[in-house]
């Protein structure tokens, strides 16, 4: 049976739900960061199953989701950038503050824009899925989302009107446009601290090619960053999928990932 703790753990603004997962013997930690908005409900079911994985390595697995979303605490609209980082940083200092083991984030799609210097600095490693560093251009694709809404809605509001309110309304859920502005501002080039093991799993089928947009991206990762691994996931893409699927082939490399980072942490120790 798997030792599970459900909590409320008190975040920097309110109570944030929390699922942690500890073994017998706690070799590392695993904070697992939900990316933005729908792509957290995209990703919701492959997360319990990458963290049950982690469980049975030896990873204390922590599952949660931010202010303001899910069972946390508080409205969408309350939130910001920096409070959801706020949030993570007393998370790694709490697990500091009682453990001296290794500390990983698993970062999916949009979560890698929460990434600070600071966060960077207390953990060890990363494993990124299909991460994408350009804040910008996950909000025009947002935006126009809030376009295709606000269009196919009864009142039909034109786009200069929905530019001109605080709010947004999309795909049901209601944003400070000030949090979107905060997203847009977030990019690879404002991290300077990277010295940490880092693994990038990038879904791409055996027969076509990288993107130059993503290989520029893999570039500028890994002249910041000597310890970087990219591993190709030849798999449907589970967070698109219309019905939930489980990318097998990932959760297998994930795990030799897993086992390396322990094994990495094993050495320093």
């Amino acid at each position: 049976m798997i030792s599970t703790h459900v909590e409320f753990y008190q975040g920097a603004k309110g109570p944030l739900f929390r699922i942690i997962r500890t073994p017998e013997h706690v070799l590392a930690h695993l904070l697992f960061i939900a990316p933005l908005f729908e792509q957290a409900n995209q990703t919701r079911h492959h997360i319990t199953r990458s963290a049950i994985n982690g469980y049975h390595q030896g990873l204390q697995t922590i599952v949660y989701d931010h202010y303001g979303t899910g069972d946390s605490g508080g409205e969408l609209v309350e939130a910001s950038l920096g409070l959801w980082q706020q949030d993570i940083l007393l998370q790694l200092e709490n697990i500091k503050a009682n453990s001296v083991q290794a500390i990983y984030l698993s970062l999916p799609l949009s979560a890698v824009l929460l990434l600070s210097d600071e966060i960077l600095s207390l953990v060890d490693g990363l494993i990124l899925l299909q991460p994408d560093f350009n804040g910008k251009r996950f909000v025009q694709q947002f935006k126009r989302l809030a376009l295709v809404t606000k269009l196919t809605q009864a009142d039909k509001k034109n786009s200069a009107e929905m530019n001109g309110q605080e709010n947004l309304d999309i795909a049901g859920y209601t944003i400070d446009k000030k949090l979107l502005e905060q997203f847009a501002g977030q990019s690879l080039s404002q991290l300077t601290s990277f010295n940490v093991d880092c693994y990038w799993f990038e879904w791409l089928a055996n027969t076509d090619e990288l993107s130059p947009g993503r290989l520029k991206q893999q570039q500028a990762l890994a002249n910041k960053n000597n310890k970087l691994i990219v591993q190709q996931v030849a798999a449907v893409k589970f967070w698109q999928a219309t019905e939930l699927q489980l990318s097998t082939e990932f959760l297998v490399q994930e795990q030799l990932a897993f086992s390396q980072l322990l094994s990495n942490s094993a050495e320093i120790s």
